[in-house]
């Protein structure tokens, strides 16, 4: 597996704005997008916007970016990039 980038985002949400961070993996056969809020892994997205994997274990205020309103804007900045 190989680091390729890690990006701020900032995302508006009912109480204000989160910032999260987006890093990018290279595991050879996929690319794909974690995300985290202060170190705490929530998900992982598939270059095309599929959620591989959620963490249903985080932090109810975690779980906030579950929301697919939020999730598309990641999306959004994923594909921006490709």
């Amino acid at each position: 597996m190989e680091n390729l980038m890690t990006e701020p985002v900032t995302i508006k949400i009912n109480e204000g704005v989160e910032e999260y961070l987006l890093q990018e993996k290279d595991h050879g056969d996929l690319v794909v997008y974690d995300i985290y809020r202060k170190d705490h892994y929530l998900l992982t997205l598939a270059k095309d916007g599929r959620i591989l994997f959620m963490n249903f274990a985080a932090d109810e205020k975690d779980k906030e970016i579950f929301k697919l309103s939020h999730l598309n804007q990641f999306i959004e900045k994923i594909q921006a990039a490709s």
